[in-house]
C-alpha cells in the first residue's frame, strides 16, 4: 500500500509541478483544478508559499515521494515511517497557509494532504 500511495503522490506531485511551470509561462492558464475562487490550485501555486525552501514545494513534494518509493523498494521501513512524520508535519504547516493564509481549497494539495497521512498510517 505505501508503494502504491507514493506512487500516486509522486504523479501528482508532478502534475502540480507542470501547473506551477504553465502558470510561470502563462499567468492566464486555468489548469482543470481551477473550479473557482474558493477552490483553486492555481492560487496556492501562485502565492508567496509556493516556494518554501527556494524551491518548488510540488518539487520537494515529487523527491520526498521518490524517495519513500526507494526506501520501500530496499527495505528500509523504519526510514519510511520517519519520513511520513516528516510529511504529516509539513501537511500540517501547508495546510494551514493554504486554508488560513491563502483561504482556497487546493484539490490537489489535499489530496497530497490525505497520502502523507494515509502513509503515516500503513507506515505504523
Amino acid at each position: 500500500m505505501i508503494l502504491l500511495l507514493a506512487t500516486i503522490g509522486l504523479l501528482i506531485s508532478l502534475y502540480a509541478y507542470s501547473i506551477e511551470c504553465k502558470l510561470k509561462k502563462n499567468p492566464t492558464y486555468k489548469p482543470a483544478c481551477d473550479i473557482s475562487d474558493a477552490v483553486s490550485c492555481s492560487k496556492p501555486f501562485k502565492s508567496a508559499y509556493a516556494n518554501m525552501f527556494y524551491y518548488s514545494n510540488s518539487l520537494i513534494g515529487a523527491l520526498f515521494y521518490a524517495a519513500i518509493i526507494i526506501l520501500q523498494l530496499l527495505g528500509f521501513y523504519l526510514a519510511i515511517f520517519y519520513l511520513a512524520i516528516l510529511g504529516c508535519l509539513g501537511s500540517v504547516v501547508l495546510a494551514y497557509i493554504l486554508y488560513f493564509k491563502i483561504k482556497t481549497l487546493c484539490i490537489v494539495c489535499t489530496s497530497l494532504y490525505l497520502i502523507n497521512a494515509l502513509l503515516l498510517f500503513f507506515s505504523l
